[in-house]
């Protein structure tokens, strides 16, 4: 089965990056000296268990304009089950008052109207076909306008009629389209999704009145006239076999509704298009945009997880407490290096290979009941080279933000065999330098993967994209792949 190559190869430069960085992880000073051989005599190390639960977030993701926007569907993941991502959004004229073609031309013949989604990269399987239908967004709604909306988000009054379809394998949107009547006009990485040139919506209501004049009162005179009675439409991923996600960038020129037409001009006669692009707010007010992601778990190992392993499925997704009870009556030592380990279970299905784990985990604290705040960074070692304190309510975040070649949590590779499988790692030895030195707090940690993390109203991107990763990685218990922690140290 052909796979998602520039998915791969860009995982594949990630993995082979950071595994060289580990070099410099290794010879890090933490605390003392480089880190000193193992002897058992005057430098020790000690394994320590970790008890892992697993948890699936009430996730409240917001998603704004520039993020890039998830749709399709994955509907055969043996493990982590169903994913359903659909896209809202409002596509508006670049101008007010608006009118099609240039200053001196009569249009003479409407011939097709295409909308147009300009495509970033993919998750999953590319070969495997995607149908998107195309809806108007039912003029009558009330509750679609320029905002941030949840992964829950719907419109009020619902959808109106079906404009039109298209099915298509992620992999030949990276072909050429050639512009009907050109020979120079093209575009590759577009989703394009032909509308039905005879609808009630296109010949009434997008191309019925285009006078702009007062009398005429026309959806082209002003942005409120158009937003009255063109809200947007919906783009919907209707399953079928489909196993992966587009990710759309609203702010791209290539986003954009199309309108094809003959026009003459001075007795010539010619093919032009008019774009209606996602309004940035620079001529009229900011598009609405929305996604709805739905993820269907019941039935499948996620929701019923074993005591050995533990499922991390990317925002909106999945998470696992992390416990590590030696640590709280661990003696007082230099620690030279403190790091957990979390091991992929790899499993035969040919899925793994295209169904990636995420490029990023995070691990943070589970902080005490008594705290407002549920949940708080790791003690310095997130980025030791810029200054930051979990309980300040303003500097509670390195502001240089993560350092991963310090702290991990980036997706690395190793063979068994001819076999690959994938692993992370996190550096918390200044973190447990001072439980066992200053007595901080042995806090559970919260191992997850976001794509923006939240601490209060705060919300802080993260390097995965929405949805984009699945893993599934053995537990403390697992006799085959074992979460720990590992600390190397000297007795003081």
């Amino acid at each position: 089965m052909l796979r998602n190559l520039l998915k791969a190869s860009t995982l594949v430069a990630a993995v082979i990056f950071f595994n060289w960085g580990c070099t410099k992880i290794d010879t890090t000073t933490l605390g003392s000296d480089l880190i000193p051989a193992v002897d058992n005599v005057n430098t020790f190390a000690d394994t320590l268990d970790i008890t892992a639960s697993q948890g699936i977030f009430d996730d409240s993701t917001k998603v704004v304009y520039s993020d890039l926007h998830v749709l399709g569907s994955i509907t055969n993941d043996p493990l982590f089950g169903k994913t359903y991502a659909d896209m809202y959004l409002q596509l508006k004229p670049p101008f007010y008052p608006f009118y099609f073609g240039s200053a001196g031309d009569t249009i003479t013949h409407f011939d097709s109207a295409v909308l147009c989604l300009s495509y970033q990269t993919f998750y999953g399987d590319t070969l495997l076909p995607q149908t998107l239908t195309v809806y108007e967004i039912n003029p009558a709604t009330s509750n679609f306008k320029d905002s941030s909306y949840g992964l829950d988000f719907l419109p009020d009054q619902g959808l109106g009629a079906q404009l039109g379809s298209v099915t298509i394998r992620p992999i030949e949107v990276k072909k050429i389209t050639y512009f009907k009547g050109s020979r120079k006009d093209s575009i590759t990485n577009q989703v394009r999704i032909p509308l039905d040139i005879n609808s009630s919506f296109i010949q009434n209501t997008l191309l019925g009145n285009r006078d702009t004049s007062a009398a005429g009162n026309s959806i082209y005179r002003n942005d409120s006239s158009f937003r009255d009675k063109i809200k947007g439409f919906a783009i919907i991923a209707t399953g079928g076999q489909a196993n992966g996600l587009f990710y759309v960038d609203l702010t791209n020129a290539a986003t954009r509704l199309e309108v094809h037409y003959r026009k003459t001009n001075r007795g010539f006669a010619d093919t032009s298009y008019s774009a209606f692009p996602f309004s940035l707010g620079t001529t009229s007010g900011r598009s609405a945009q929305a996604t709805h992601l739905v993820r269907e778990r019941s039935g499948f190992p996620v929701s019923s997880p074993g005591s050995d392993v533990v499922y991390i499925q990317s925002q909106p997704g999945t998470f696992a407490t992390l416990n590590i009870p030696a640590l709280t009556a661990f003696n007082n030592s230099i620690i030279h290096r403190a790091e957990i380990y979390i091991d992929q279970i790899p499993t035969a299905d040919p899925l793994d290979n295209f169904l990636l784990p995420p490029a990023y985990l995070y691990l943070d604290l589970v902080d005490t009941p008594a705290s407002a705040n549920k949940y708080k960074p790791v003690y310095f070692d997130v980025n030791p080279n810029a200054f930051y304190n979990p309980d300040d309510s303003v500097f509670f975040f390195p502001s240089g933000g993560v350092d991963y070649a310090y702290f991990g949590g980036f997706l690395r590779r190793k063979y068994v065999g001819a076999a690959p499988s994938y692993y992370y790692t996190f550096n918390v030895s200044r973190h447990v330098q001072h439980i066992v030195t200053n007595g901080l707090y042995n806090y559970p940690f919260r191992l997850f993967a976001p794509s923006r993390i939240r601490y209060g109203q705060y919300g802080i991107p993260y390097n995965n994209q929405l949805a984009d990763g699945r893993v599934q990685v053995g537990s403390g218990t697992n006799a085959n792949y074992k979460m720990y922690m590992r600390v190397v140290y000297s007795r003081i």
